[in-house]
């Protein structure tokens, strides 16, 4: 078991979730309150960003765990859809959702890539990087 904190794969991938963070959280404030096709792109980019980054960061510190970090990110990034709409309608109810233009949602959305991406960096400067696979499988 490898127990040691591996700090400069944790400062990257920390580094890179807070850059999408802010970037996320920068778009989100930018579409506003109101959703129409002006701000489409803002809203996307409210929901991508923060994966994005932490997949780039990953890969960045280990180069040799790309799939892992495609796999990991990519499901952060799709779940997270449905948990943070299932959160908002418990709380606060679909009608309440379409009246506020689902700003709980979007906010949870960065939340939950927050925790996530929290969760994967720990998770991955704790473990041994994994090796290089040879064209053999070996």
């Amino acid at each position: 078991m490898h127990n040691r904190i591996d700090l400069r794969t944790l400062g990257i991938m920390l580094l890179a979730l807070a850059i999408g963070l802010a970037w996320a959280g920068y778009n989100l404030n930018v579409a506003g309150p109101f959703r129409n096709d002006d701000v489409v792109r803002n809203l996307v980019w409210a929901v991508f960003a923060a994966p994005l980054a932490l997949f780039l960061g990953w890969i960045g510190a280990r180069r040799n765990e790309l799939g892992l970090a495609a796999f990991c990110c990519f499901c952060l990034y799709f779940f997270s859809f449905f948990i943070a709409q299932r959160i908002e309608g418990l709380i606060i109810g679909a009608e309440a959702a379409r009246a506020t233009a689902n700003a709980l949602y979007f906010q949870l959305m960065l939340v939950l890539h927050g925790l996530g991406g929290l969760g994967l960096a720990f998770w991955r400067a704790r473990g041994a990087p994994t090796p290089i696979m040879t064209a053999g499988g070996d």
